[in-house]
């Protein structure tokens, strides 16, 4: 096939979930064969030879700050999302629609709702939105947090969002959730709405035969996003103290980029918190950890720090938001525990039992292995792809047939 995917920016290298998600699958669908065209909004010059590798093409499209804040005021008169008017642009337009016009591709891949006002210029090819999750859940699990000055604008923007979701879903010819929980959320029972989860690199995120013997507790993510900082504020504030008033004899480390200044004050009042901000190699990390903690009450989606570490055989407690959309089976390959006292003596627990934390890191891996291998996850999608060119020719006929019909009536 020859495919033209558009994404809203370069997928290389892979620090955000929706990078990671479509830096994999133009792996998968060069290994599986397929051409890609790839077009994204970045700079022409720093294009990774990652990517050149992967992709018969890339069109890079410009885009500048000043561009974005003049879309957002002519996008709140149109009463569009931030997410949509922020990446309006007349040149990426005119980029699809030059792509579209000078080759014969099979079908036109778009990531993220953010691109459904580019959609009009492709719906002569068979085309597919990948959501990846569902923004609006994520908005709406905010607003239960805490209170803010800005909750009402958050509100505005969840609802414009997910009205633009259910949009979105009904003009595409497909469409792509990385979960059920995120799929429902949108209310779409259609035959052309699937679910197609993120994968693990298993060979990257390998198994350790051995768990470490210090009591390390770690928590991995990007603290620049509002799920992340706010679980492990809370993880701090309400969890960490009813675990030391168990035992002391444990370090709780939090490894991602983009450390806020409130949580360095904050792991600053309290012993025994390593905060490392971004490091080269997170593995290092993962493999001198007992435990895995995701202690997460909002966000969206499917959270790929916690099945890379499944993957690298550290066993995980986190929380029913995090595993819903995993459906790994709790007790037996992750900790569940939702209220704060059950999620601490869950951690004290497991700190001492050898033979509990052996049997789900196994079992974790197992499950992984199982359900999150890319190559398989790939060939899902290239199956949606071809049952979404069917269905496209299908509809394309109808349309013919009844434009044949009302000429033959006149």
């Amino acid at each position: 096939m020859k495919i033209l995917y558009v994404s809203p920016r370069i997928p290389y290298p892979p620090k955000k979930g929706d990078q990671l998600r479509a830096y994999n699958q133009l792996k998968g669908l060069k290994s599986l064969g397929h051409e890609v065209h790839l077009i994204s909004f970045g700079k022409e010059a720093s294009i990774p030879y990652q990517l050149q590798q992967l992709c018969s093409e890339i069109s890079v499209v410009p885009f500048s700050r000043i561009e974005a804040l003049k879309n957002m005021m002519i996008g709140l008169l149109k009463a569009w999302p931030l997410q949509t008017s922020l990446y309006y642009s007349d040149e990426l337009l005119q980029a699809i629609g030059q792509a579209t016009s000078k080759n014969d591709y099979d079908i036109v891949h778009h990531q993220l709702v953010r691109l459904l006002p580019y959609q009009s210029s492709i719906k002569h090819l068979p085309n597919v939105i990948d959501f990846v999750d569902s923004i609006s859940l994520n908005l709406k699990r905010s607003l239960k947090m805490k209170k803010s000055l800005a909750n009402p604008f958050i509100r505005w923007e969840a609802n414009n969002i997910h009205k633009m979701e259910q949009l979105a879903s009904s003009r595409y010819d497909g469409g792509i959730f990385i979960s059920e929980v995120d799929k429902n959320n949108v209310s779409m029972n259609r035959s052309t709405i699937t679910t197609i989860a993120n994968g693990v690199d298993l060979d990257y995120f390998s198994f350790q035969q051995q768990l470490t013997n210090e009591n390390n507790l770690i928590f991995v993510g990007n603290m620049s996003y509002a799920p992340n900082r706010e679980g492990v504020k809370y993880f701090i504030k309400h969890i960490y103290p009813l675990i030391k008033k168990q035992r002391e004899d444990f370090t709780f480390y939090i490894v991602g980029r983009n450390p806020t200044k409130d949580l360095l004050r904050l792991c600053e009042e309290h012993e025994n918190i390593i905060v490392t901000g971004e490091v080269d190699d997170v593995r290092k990390y993962l493999w001198n950890a007992k435990l895995f903690v995701c202690p997460l009450k909002s966000g969206a989606g499917l959270q790929n720090k916690v099945l890379e570490a499944m993957s690298s055989g550290i066993p995980v407690i986190t929380t029913s938001i995090v595993n819903d959309p995993i459906k790994a089976r709790e007790g037996q390959s992750i900790i569940v525990r939702d209220q704060d006292e059950e999620f601490a003596e869950a951690v004290v627990q497991l700190l001492s039992d050898g033979y509990q934390l052996n049997n789900i890191r196994h079992q974790a891996r197992t499950f992984v292995e199982k359900n999150y291998q890319w190559g398989h996850l790939n060939a899902q999608l290239v199956e949606f792809y071809k049952k979404t060119i069917e269905h496209h020719g299908i509809k394309q006929n109808r349309s013919s047939q009844t434009q044949i019909k009302v000429e033959v009536t006149r």
